[in-house]
């Protein structure tokens, strides 16, 4: 089962996710692990998030008789992965200064603080 979504929300069973810090991000969870991808506002390199178990994986028999119990602990489980992978993503992202966006190393130039798009912009002003 895999989910995607672009912008702000998206909508995967009872619950509304929360917003993804970079623009583009796929969900990879299944019904035994949350994982989800982010990807860099530019060039749209991957970066995924450690797998995280869903609790009740093991005892599914028993919770398919308890279906809405089991969905609702799922998509709690699911929302508050998805909240630790879009924390610990932003430890491999950069936040450009000017733009905004979410960006890998390649597309980040450190001794600016900015993206490379946002850099080479400012280097063609002339003063």
């Amino acid at each position: 089962m895999q989910f995607g979504f672009v912008g702000k929300e998206a909508t995967k069973g009872l619950l509304t996710m929360l917003q993804p810090f970079t623009k583009k991000c796929t969900d990879l969870s299944t019904e035994d692990e949350f994982a989800f991808i982010f990807y860099c506002d530019l060039c749209e390199k991957a970066w995924k998030s450690v797998p995280v178990p869903f609790s009740r994986r093991e005892r599914k028999s028993f919770f398919a008789k308890l279906f809405r119990m089991y969905t609702l602990l799922w998509n709690v489980e699911h929302r508050d992965a998805f909240e630790r992978a879009n924390r610990e993503g932003m430890l491999h992202f950069n936040r450009c200064t000017v733009c905004n966006r979410w960006v890998c190393d390649d597309d980040f130039s450190e001794e600016k603080n900015k993206c490379t798009c946002c850099s080479q912009s400012n280097d063609s002003i002339e003063y």
